[in-house]
């Protein structure tokens, strides 16, 4: 059993270390699992096993009929690890809250230095679009896709995938959660206020007005969290 466990950690470390030395990039497909096994020496158990880590960590990709890519996406794990914490109750609705906050304040701060016209663009049509939308679930959806665009123009990938890593972790154990706070016109125009507002100040680089409309915006998030957590301890 050690030895096995040896094994496929080996097989790990072989891929990392090719990984970081930038001969296998995103995109490119691994050998076989005999040839891999042939050529590290170590059984082909070693090989999936090693393979099956890789894939729930996000190094790899598992593609049925096709064999495995490099495809390094990293916010999986964060999100299944996160998931595992949540489920064990580790952390809770308010701390997830808490830690995307402080993130979307930080997004903001790089979005003004760093966010594209299109970008910018991009933000202010999806929140036109949330302000026609008459939908509880394309409204659910826009929203999602406003605080993407916004962390995406941030600049910095981790900051990008732990968001959505955040946002993945609520909307599994909070279904409804969005469509819950945009249920009424008067909760959904308050709460694209805010967005508009967000989106005002970043396209005029104003970090206090985007700090304060970030900060009503999870206010509202917040209250919403709290009820349901009520409702559910009781």
């Amino acid at each position: 059993m050690e030895k096995q466990e040896k094994a496929y950690k080996g097989v790990i470390e072989y891929f990392k270390n090719r990984i970081m030395a930038g001969e296998l990039r995103p995109g490119e497909k691994l050998p076989p699992e005999r040839e891999i096994a042939q050529m590290l020496e170590v059984s082909r158990n070693s090989v999936r096993e090693a393979l099956r880590i890789m894939d729930m960590t996000g190094v790899i990709s598992s593609q049925q009929g096709s064999g495995n890519y490099i495809t390094c996406e990293f916010q999986k794990s964060i999100a299944e690890t996160m998931g595992m914490m949540f489920a064990m109750s580790q952390i809770n609705y308010q701390q997830i809250s808490q830690i995307r906050y402080a993130l979307e304040q930080q997004a903001f701060a790089l979005a003004v230095e760093h966010a594209s016209e299109s970008q910018m663009d991009a933000l202010e049509e999806l929140v036109k679009r949330l302000d026609r939308s008459m939908d509880e679930q394309e409204n659910a959806r826009i929203d999602k896709q406003i605080h993407f665009t916004l962390a995406l123009a941030s600049g910095n990938v981790l900051l990008l995938n732990i968001l959505e890593a955040c946002s993945g972790v609520i909307d599994t154990f909070i279904r409804n959660m969005r469509a819950e706070i945009l249920r009424t016109k008067e909760a959904k125009e308050a709460l694209n206020l805010c967005h508009r507002q967000i989106a005002e100040a970043l396209r005029n680089k104003d970090n206090a007005a985007g700090k304060d409309a970030l900060d009503r915006h999870f206010r509202m998030i917040d209250e919403i969290l709290e009820k349901h957590e009520k409702t559910h301890s009781m």
